[in-house]
């Protein structure tokens, strides 16, 4: 069954039984609670970063198992960095980190990761094999968007065509979301000496939400924006990129939902979006891994 929501630029339809918030009702998958990044890696298979942890987990599309562990927690030397973002160019998938301080106001190195992994196939299956770190954003970003260090918080990334990095704040600044152009993003990882190079920051008119995540499909960039505290509205935008002006979707309400990451699916002509389901009850550090689970439901982009 199909559910048409919305037309602006392109059409877009539900595909599923509609939940109580309007949305298909969600896929429940295991082994996770706070999905925070994802990308995919083949037409069938997805990695989901939570940020509580440095084990990514692979899993197959519609397969509600607790996924395979990819561990760079040994390789990264870190036990959890926040990843707060995936975005892949070609065979390579860029992973970051909030970047932000931790809760006692502290600036930690693990906080401040950006690596590579690039995308290996044998014998028959697909996977991750890590490429480098990067360590040093946080400074050359405050360098471009001002001394703010208490509220510099990453949880957007997206691959621009030329091979720019777009990172999307969850923060805003007066009033406006932040996406930043990172020009040179293989070069530091092919030479970790060489310093970063960010451009000019675009500020989005988002009704002062920040970025919670962003993904290119096409021509157009999809934003989901949430708040910059942890409670408030979602909303799903289109962004033709630059300095063009974003449109809100009319989507329905997310509901309970908090979508934290948002993904293309290859050859599907659809997105799907995971919400970051961590609470009291379901911890990625604390709660056993048989009962841990993140939602995520699918949207048909039609033409």
């Amino acid at each position: 069954m199909r559910f048409q929501i919305w037309s602006l630029g392109g059409l877009l339809v539900l595909l599923g039984a509609a939940s109580a918030s309007g949305f298909p009702d969600p896929i429940h998958y295991k082994g996770l609670c706070e999905a925070s990044a994802a990308t995919y890696i083949d037409n069938d298979r997805f990695v989901v970063a939570s940020d509580e942890t440095n084990i990514l987990r692979l899993y197959a599309r519609n397969d509600k198992s607790e996924g395979v562990p990819l561990d760079f927690q040994g390789t990264s030397g870190f036990d959890k960095s926040d990843i707060e973002a995936a975005a892949r160019d070609g065979e390579t998938v860029y992973w970051i980190s909030s970047h932000s301080l931790n809760s006692s106001g502290e600036d930690k190195d693990k906080r401040k990761v950006f690596f590579a992994t690039k995308i290996v196939s044998a014998n028959n299956a697909t996977s991750l094999q890590w490429q480098a770190e990067f360590l040093q954003l946080r400074d050359a970003i405050l360098g471009v968007i001002g001394d703010r260090k208490s509220e510099l918080n990453i949880e957007g990334l997206a691959t621009a065509p030329d091979g720019t990095l777009l990172i999307g704040l969850r923060d805003t600044i007066d009033d406006k979301a932040v996406v930043i152009p990172f020009t040179n993003p293989a070069e530091v990882i092919s030479h970790p000496e060489r310093s970063a190079v960010l451009g000019e920051p675009f500020r989005l008119d988002l009704r002062g939400l920040g970025i919670r995540s962003v993904e290119r499909v096409d021509d157009h960039y999809l934003i989901v924006a949430g708040p910059v505290s942890d409670e408030g509205p979602f909303a799903l935008y289109r962004w033709l990129g630059g300095k063009s002006s974003p449109e809100e979707l009319k989507a329905p309400a997310f509901g309970s939902l908090r979508p934290e990451a948002l993904t293309q699916i290859p050859g599907s002509g659809m997105v799907q979006i995971l919400s970051d389901d961590g609470s009291k009850t379901c911890d990625d550090e604390k709660t056993p891994l048989s009962q841990r689970t993140f939602r995520s439901i699918e949207i048909k982009l039609g033409n």
